[in-house]
C-alpha cells in the first residue's frame, strides 16, 4: 500500500510539472505573437480560446484533484483496517498471555499443594512383628517411632487402605467417602484446584473463532487439558477416578474428566473391581471429538 502511495504521488507531481510547463509556454507564444503583431487589439482576441484552454485545465486540475483526494481516503481506509486487523491480532495475543499464566500458574500450585500433602504413621507391634499406625489426633508422638509421608506417597498408602474397602462396599461411593473424609483437609483442597484447572479451560472464550469448526477448538483445549493430566500420578489418578462418582465430583467434575479423557493414562489393573470403568464413558480414556 506504502509502494502504491509513493508511485500516485510520483503521477502528480509529473502532471503537475507538464501543466505548469504547458501553461507557461502557451504564455510565452502569446507573449512573442502579440509583441510581433501591431494590431494587438483585434489579434488579441484570437487567444480567448487560449484562456478557455486555461479555464479548461484549471477545471481538469480540480477533477484530478478531487479523485486523488478520493484514492488517498481509500488508501487511508485500508490503512485503518489493516491497523484494526493488527489490533485484533495484538488483543488476541493477549488473551492467551493472560489465559497461559492464569493456566501455569495454577499448575504451580498443583505441585505446591501435592508437595505439602503430608501424613504421620507410628510405628507399634503386632502379632505379626513391627508394624506401622496411622497417627491420630491427640497420639503422644515419639520422633524415633514415628514417620512422615509427604506428596504423592499420601495418594498410595490412602488408595491402599481405600482399594479394600472398595473391594467389599457394593457402593463405591460409601467406600470412598468413608476415607475422603479422613484426608481431606488435604485432598479437598487438591481436587478443587485440579477442578479449576480444567475448568478455567473449558470455559475459555479467547480461542473461540467464527471462522473455526468445533473440532477445532476442541483440540486447542484439549491440548492444554493434556498437560494438565501429565501432571497426575498413577495415584492421583485413581483417586480422580473414585471422586468424579462420589457426590463431590459426580455433577461438576465427571463431565469434564470424560470430556477431555483426564483416565486416559489411569493403571486400570489397580482399580477395586474391573466393572467399575463401566461408570464412566468410553471418552473418559480416549480421545473423542468435543
Amino acid at each position: 500500500m506504502k509502494k502504491e502511495k509513493k508511485e500516485s504521488d510520483k503521477n502528480l507531481i509529473y502532471l503537475s510539472i507538464g501543466i505548469a510547463i504547458l501553461i507557461i509556454t502557451g504564455w510565452i507564444i502569446t507573449y512573442v505573437l502579440l509583441k510581433e503583431n501591431k494590431n494587438r487589439g483585434t489579434f488579441g482576441d484570437m487567444f480567448g480560446s487560449l484562456n478557455a484552454l486555461y479555464s479548461g485545465f484549471a477545471l481538469a486540475g480540480i477533477i484530478i484533484t478531487i479523485l486523488l483526494q478520493r484514492k488517498e481516503l481509500k488508501l487511508q481506509r485500508e490503512e485503518l483496517q489493516e491497523t484494526r486487523g493488527e489490533f485484533k491480532i495484538q488483543n488476541e495475543t493477549l488473551k492467551i498471555q493472560r489465559f497461559e499464566n492464569t493456566f501455569f500458574s495454577l499448575l504451580s500450585l498443583h505441585h505446591k499443594i501435592v508437595d505439602e500433602i503430608d501424613y504421620r504413621r507410628i510405628k507399634g507391634s503386632s502379632p505379626f512383628g513391627v508394624d506401622y499406625y496411622d497417627l491420630h489426633y491427640g497420639d503422644d508422638e515419639d520422633d524415633g517411632a514415628t514417620i512422615m509421608l509427604t506428596g504423592r506417597d499420601v495418594f498410595k498408602h490412602h488408595f491402599d487402605k481405600l482399594v479394600d474397602d472398595l473391594k467389599h462396599y457394593e457402593n463405591a461411593e460409601v467406600a470412598y467417602l468413608k476415607h475422603y473424609e479422613k484426608a481431606q483437609a488435604d485432598f479437598g483442597h487438591y481436587f478443587r484446584n485440579l477442578y479449576r484447572i480444567i475448568k478455567l479451560v473449558d470455559t475459555s472464550d479467547f480461542i473461540t473463532s467464527q471462522s473455526e469448526s468445533k473440532e477445532i477448538i476442541f483440540e486447542k483445549k484439549y491440548s492444554y487439558t493434556s498437560i494438565a493430566r501429565a501432571q497426575l500420578s498413577d495415584y492421583e489418578l485413581l483417586w480422580l477416578f473414585y471422586n468424579g462418582l462420589s457426590k463431590h465430583g459426580s455433577k461438576k467434575f465427571k463431565p469434564l474428566i470424560e470430556r477431555y479423557a483426564l483416565l486416559k493414562n489411569i493403571p486400570t489393573d489397580k482399580l477395586a473391581k474391573q466393572e467399575d470403568l463401566e461408570l464412566y464413558s468410553e471418552s473418559s480414556r480416549k480421545k473423542t471429538s468435543g
